[in-house]
């Protein structure tokens, strides 16, 4: 569980960098259907890390639909 949490913790970090004010577009990090799986699982012991999460998806998902390729 604490492995979770750090892994869960280093996601939300991740966009905290100086140079992504440069890019127009955020990277948007695809996940293996497996370790999603394992996520879900994992998040039902934590519901205040599951919301968050769940705001990231959206973000995820408005950054894809704006961010084409």
């Amino acid at each position: 569980m604490r492995q979770h949490v750090m892994l869960s913790a280093l996601v939300l970090l991740s966009g905290c960098g100086a140079a992504i004010s440069d890019r127009p577009c955020p990277r948007v990090t695809e996940f293996p259907a497996e370790l999603q799986r394992q996520a879900v699982v994992e998040l039902a012991s934590a519901p205040a890390l599951a919301r968050m999460m769940d705001a990231m998806a959206a973000d995820r998902a408005f950054n894809r639909a704006i961010c084409q390729r």
